[in-house]
């Protein structure tokens, strides 16, 4: 009798029952921080392809402020010229993410919401407040995996980027599980400094 052998991504679960339909299951990540635990997905299943993605029970949301404070004298309800219409919110419900490695895909926007015409990628915060560095920077974004089982390293750096771009504050919170950045520029703001990798949270146990 052949032995059983637990999936390592979507693309397996569908091979092993074609009529898998997209949804939460169990696979076991080659990604070597998780030493063969079991992780929660959704996955996203098509014909064409298999996507593994991490179903997010709070919120995580990224807010781009229709603020500018050009000479850091009065703040102003509104942004100006080509900056038009970059402001809006997103709010992610789900991140992608690479099984091998357990890296978000942070360009993947297949499960968001909000009113940013381009959406934020995931884990950046922007604005469009301010060419100084003395002002203030308003652009956040909130990081909340509890419920996950996952969490972010506490490594894990923040650089600017774009004009002007710098890091305001990050603060970590629940046992790394909770991350708040407030970046921004002119036009600018922050990103990962490297790939987000999702690591295990013992502390955390999945609903």
């Amino acid at each position: 009798m052949a032995s059983h052998v637990d999936p390592t991504t979507c693309f397996e679960i569908r091979k092993n029952n074609p009529t898998a339909q997209s949804g939460e299951y169990n696979i076991l990540p080659l990604a070597p921080q998780f030493k063969g635990a079991p992780v929660k997905v959704y996955c996203l299943m098509n014909d064409t392809h298999q996507l593994e993605y991490v179903t997010l029970p709070n919120r995580n949301i990224g807010n781009y402020p229709r603020r500018s404070n050009g000479n850091c004298g009065k703040e102003m309800p509104y942004l100006v010229n080509d900056r038009v219409g970059l402001d809006g919110v997103t709010v992610f419900h789900r991140i992608r993410v690479q099984p091998s490695t357990m890296t978000v895909v942070r360009t993947d926007t297949t499960f968001t919401s909000g009113n940013k015409t381009k959406p934020h990628k995931f884990g950046s915060a922007e604005d469009c407040n301010s060419p100084s560095g003395s002002c203030k920077r308003i652009g956040t974004f909130h990081i909340d995996t509890l419920g996950t089982g996952m969490k972010f390293s506490i490594n894990i750096t923040w650089t600017g980027q774009g004009y002007a771009g710098k890091v305001h504050s990050i603060t970590w919170t629940q046992n790394g599980a909770v991350i708040d950045l407030v970046c921004g520029g002119f036009c600018g703001g922050c990103d990962p400094d490297g790939d987000m990798i999702l690591y295990p949270n013992n502390l955390d146990i999945q609903p």
